[in-house]
Formats: C-alpha cells, sequence, structure tokens
C-alpha cells in the first residue's frame, strides 16, 4: 500500500525532491568532508615525520659545540652517521635561497659535488652549478669578543643528483612541516673550509641510544674539553660557568685584552691580562695586581703603587663601552714565570697567530696609532703572554659571558678530577620519532577544526533540504486530509511521507560520501598552495579511510532523518 502512494507522489513531486537531493550531497560532502580533512592533515603531519626522520631513532646533539670524529669508530654507533650541519645560502637570479647543509660521509659525494632534496630542486630550476654561502664558523663562537668578522664563505659546487624522500633527501631536525631545502656536500670538504676539520655536530642513529649508553662511550676529549696534569682547556677557548662549578678548581685564569694600562708615569696600549684567583701562591683578591717586570719597567712601578687598567665592556652581543678600574701591584715577577705557564694565554683566532700588531683581525675599534715599535717587539718575542695578573673577583662581572666564565682551569693536584656527563657538555640524547608521531596524533583535533569551519555550510544544507519540503507539505494539505477520511492514523501518515522523504534522501547520500573525497582534495590542494602562507605546510596528501566514510555516512543519515521527522510532525500534525 505504501509503495503504491509512495511512488506516484515522489513523480509527481520530483521539482522539489531535486532540490532535497542537491541538499543532501552538499551536506554528506561537508559533513564527510571535514572528517576526513582531519584524517589527512594528521595523516600528513605523521608523514612529514617519517619524511624528516627516516629511520632515525636516536639523534645525538652537540649544541653550539662540535664532537671529534673519532667518537664514531665506537660499536655503539656503527649503524649511525655522523653529520656537520650548517646552515647556509644558495645564490639563485641574485636571491639568496636559505638552506640546510649537511657535511655526509654517506653519500660518496666528490670535493665540488653536492646533491639537493626535490624541494631545492624546484626552486633552483634546473640550475647545475651552484654558489654556496657559508658564514664564517670555527670550533670559537663567532659572538665572543676578540674574535674576526663573521666573513662569509663561499662554497662553488656542481649538482651531481637528487635525493629522494626514501633516501633522506627531507632530512629535518626541527619539529616543523614545511619541506626544507636540503644540499648535501662531502663532509671533510665542508670541515676544511669552516676550519673544522675532523668536527661533526650531530649524530643520527637508527638504534634507540640513552645518556647512560652514549657515556660509556664518551669521554670530554670528544667535546673539546682537555684535562691534562690538572690543567682544562677546551678547543672553544671559553669553558662553560657549569664545568667551572663542578670541577671545582684550585685556579680559574681568564684571558682578556686590554685597553691599555697606565699610571701617572707611562702608557702601555693592548696587552693581554690574564684574571685569576690563584697563580703561583699569590691569592689574588679585590683590587689586586700583580705586574711582569717588564710592564713594571715601562710604568716605572711598585709594588704597593697604585694602576689604572681599561678595558672594553661588551654588553648584549658586542654593543662596546669602555669601563676602567684601578689595581694595587701585589707583587712584579719576572715574565718568563708568566711565559712558563701556558694556562695564563688563550688562543684567538685572528690575533695570536699573527706575526705583528697591526695583523690583528679583530672587530674591535683598535686604534693601531697607539703601537709602537716597542709593543710590536714584545709581541714578536712574547705573543700573547700576559702583561699583568689581575683579580678574578674584580673582574668576573665584566669580562666573562655567556658562552663560558674562564679560559683555563688548574686543579688541585690532590683532588680527582670530576667525571663529567654528555649532558655537562651541551650533548642532548632525544628519541625525536615517536614525540613526533604523538604530537602529530594527538595535537589539534583537525576535524573538530573543519568541522567548525563548516558548521554553517551544512547547515544551510539542512534548511536547503528543509525549506522545499516544507512548501510541498504546505501544497499536500487537500492529500492529507484525504488520508484522514480514508482512516489514515496520524502515525501512519507521517511513516507514509517520511517514508517517501527518506528513501530519497538515503539514495542520494552515498553520491554525497563521494563528493566528499573530492571535496578533501581541493580543500587540501588549496590549503598547501593558496594557502600555503597560512598554514605553513606543503604538499599535504589525501588520506581516506573507510572507517571515517562509514562515520560521515551514518553521522550525515541521523542528522536527515531528525530533520525529516522534525519537520514532518511540524507540518503535517499542525495543519491536518
Amino acid at each position: 500500500m505504501n509503495t503504491t502512494l509512495i511512488t506516484p507522489s515522489r513523480r509527481y513531486y520530483s521539482r522539489f525532491y531535486r532540490l532535497v537531493v542537491l541538499a543532501v550531497i552538499v551536506m554528506m560532502a561537508v559533513l564527510t568532508g571535514s572528517l576526513l580533512l582531519g584524517d589527512s592533515v594528521k595523516g600528513t603531519l605523521t608523514d612529514r615525520v617519517y619524511e624528516r626522520l627516516g629511520n632515525t631513532e636516536t639523534i645525538i646533539a652537540s649544541g653550539t659545540g662540535f664532537l671529534n670524529e673519532e667518537i664514531m669508530q665506537a660499536d655503539l654507533l656503527a649503524q649511525a652517521q655522523g653529520y656537520l650541519l650548517m646552515q647556509g645560502y644558495v645564490s639563485d637570479d641574485q636571491r639568496l635561497i636559505p638552506v640546510y647543509v649537511w657535511g655526509s660521509d654517506q653519500d660518496s659525494i666528490d670535493y665540488g659535488g653536492a646533491i639537493i632534496n626535490q624541494p631545492l630542486a624546484d626552486r633552483l630550476h634546473g640550475i647545475q652549478d651552484i654558489v654556496l654561502h657559508l658564514p664564517s664558523h670555527n670550533l670559537v663562537p663567532s659572538n665572543s669578543l676578540f674574535v674576526t668578522k663573521s666573513y662569509a664563505t663561499q662554497l662553488r659546487l656542481h649538482i651531481d643528483g637528487i635525493k629522494s624522500v626514501e633516501q633522506g633527501g627531507n632530512l629535518l631536525l626541527k619539529n616543523e612541516q614545511t619541506l626544507p631545502l636540503n644540499i648535501f656536500v662531502n663532509r671533510e670538504e665542508l670541515g676544511e673550509i669552516m676550519e673544522l676539520e675532523g668536527r661533526i655536530n650531530l649524530i643520527l642513529s637508527e638504534k634507540m641510544i640513552d645518556e647512560e649508553q652514549f657515556a660509556q662511550i664518551w669521554t670530554p676529549s670528544h667535546s673539546g674539553i682537555h684535562v691534562h696534569e690538572g690543567a682544562v682547556t677546551s678547543d672553544r677557548i671559553f669553558l662553560p660557568d657549569n664545568l667551572v662549578r663542578q670541577y671545582q678548581p684550585q685556579s680559574i685564569y681568564f684571558s682578556y685584552l686590554v685597553n691599555d694600562i697606565t699610571n701617572d708615569t707611562d702608557s702601555v696600549p693592548y696587552s693581554f691580562v690574564t684574571a685569576v684567583n690563584n697563580w703561583d701562591g699569590h691569592l689574588l683578591s679585590g683590587q689586586e695586581m700583580i705586574l711582569s717586570d717588564y710592564a713594571a719597567t715601562r710604568l716605572q712601578a711598585h709594588i704597593g703603587d697604585t694602576v689604572q687598567m681599561s678595558y672594553f665592556l661588551s654588553r648584549n652581543l658586542k654593543n662596546l663601552s669602555t669601563a676602567s678600574q684601578s689595581f694595587i701591584v701585589l707583587d712584579i715577577v719576572p715574565l718568563s714565570r708568566l711565559m712558563a705557564d701556558s694556562l695564563l694565554s688563550a688562543q684567538f683566532p685572528g690575533l695570536s697567530n699573527v706575526e705583528k700588531c697591526t695583523d690583528w683581525d679583530s672587530d674591535l675599534p683598535i686604534d693601531m696609532n697607539h703601537i709602537n715599535k716597542i709593543d710590536e717587539d714584545y709581541w714578536y718575542d712574547y705573543h700573547q703572554t700576559p702583561k699583568a695578573l689581575v683579580s678574578y673577583e674584580a673582574v668576573v662581572k665584566d669580562w666573562t659571558n655567556s658562552l663560558g666564565t674562564a679560559t683555563a682551569l688548574r686543579l688541585d693536584t690532590h683532588a680527582e678530577a670530576t667525571a663529567l656527563s654528555p649532558g655537562d657538555c651541551q650533548l642532548t640524547i632525544h628519541s625525536p620519532k615517536a614525540s613526533g608521531i604523538y604530537a602529530a596524533t594527538h595535537g589539534t583535533d583537525f576535524a573538530s577544526l573543519f568541522l567548525a569551519l563548516a558548521f554553517f555550510i551544512i547547515l544551510s544544507a539542512i534548511l536547503l533540504m528543509l525549506n522545499p519540503l516544507t512548501e510541498m507539505f504546505s501544497l499536500r494539505q487537500p492529500e492529507t486530509e484525504l488520508y484522514c477520511q480514508l482512516g489514515f492514523t496520524r502515525k501512519e501518515i507521517r511513516k507514509i511521507y517520511f517514508q517517501e522523504t527518506f528513501m530519497v534522501a538515503l539514495m542520494a547520500s552515498p553520491v554525497g560520501v563521494l563528493a566528499s573525497i573530492l571535496y578533501s582534495g581541493i580543500t587540501l590542494w588549496l590549503l598547501g598552495n593558496v594557502w600555503s602562507g597560512a598554514t605553513h605546510t606543503e604538499g599535504f596528501s589525501l588520506h581516506v579511510n573507510l572507517s571515517t566514510l562509514c562515520i560521515g555516512w551514518t553521522a550525515g543519515i541521523v542528522i536527515i532523518a531528525i530533520s525529516l521527522y522534525y519537520i514532518i510532525c511540524k507540518t503535517i500534525i499542525r495543519k491536518s
């Protein structure tokens, strides 16, 4: 009976049902598509974790320092790769493209050759010969006070190939979703041009390695901290404050270039002076100073005299000012005794390795007019041997910096050297893959986000479905009254109308589910291309899960059924 009534009615009122079909398709497409978008974004983020890490399970990073490549000979790192990672720029049509420069051994890259990843190849548009610009970098921190200016270094390279995603071309350590621009070069060549021969700053391992395991193969010398006969020095000149505190040294040394040492008689310009708390039986404190016999002779100074010393003061990364202090001469010692203690001198690049004072290569505003022949003769004979020692406590706040609070230490010969851990030398060991995947899958609920953004479209589609049905049922009031006259109950009438409308929506729903795939694909393309500036992510991939389609279809059917039942009850009962 119901079929006999429903089929002709559906055909007769087809103009209304066409709008219903359109509304159902739109609503289903947007609703299910929003769920697919959530899956696709999460899936893309998870894919990016595998793209940027590959088989890497453990990352060992040296922070701002470096590791000696000899550590890679350990059995624990048999499945690991050591890299020298730098940031640089590639020239392209008078533009500089920022790139990650990976000094690698595993790709068999020849000198002068390079391998790039696909995103960088797309930016270079087929260019085969490039100029790689690298900032000046070596073991000594570039923002320390006395080092040479950071001149750029250039490396001309020929692109020998493209490294695919599967080969690790998109290797990236930062938890970012933008595709990196990577260039892989010969590590030995990169080390030579950066004056970092035999050094690495990154280890990637396919094994899970914890700090306890790594500590068994690591020694401080691997990180450039050398302990020999009670003396502690660093390849990077400065010893961090945490190491100084841990060693609890007998003597702390800090070498510094001062502007002048003066008294009422004369002035000694641009001299190395070392701050020390305990030296050769002398305990220096307060405003005490030890002069070399050379400096004392030039100044005509004696024990107990007052001497002034001025020096550059660096704040906020080389914002220079000049400070001065007065010191009382505690003792005068032969210059030969200062020369005999190698810890009193530190090797500053651009200063220590030149033959004349006028060859100093520093970004300090040194006035060479103040340097005369006697100063040049001293430098030629003694180089950076200090002309004076001052109390460490008097200058510690002015001279030390974030890079370190000492240039050398001397330990108590009767005390055992403190055992350091990798963490004490800024080495970090972590397993990024698990945390990256967790962050990708348990971060923002993208499905809810896209549903919220599409809420008004879904609501509009529901209204588009209900409006023609309201008009249709209003036109069918005589038909409804006839059903009542024939003895149909209200419940039976609602059932007839519900079956008639619901079957139309049910048949249209699979089309809407299929349309949701197209909707998701177009939206992902827009997010990865047109709207990439807002998402900061490139190349979203569509992930279609059958369970998500079923959930979207079920949720859509429930919404449709509730909406239809509501409009039928509201329209039929009220007017019947």
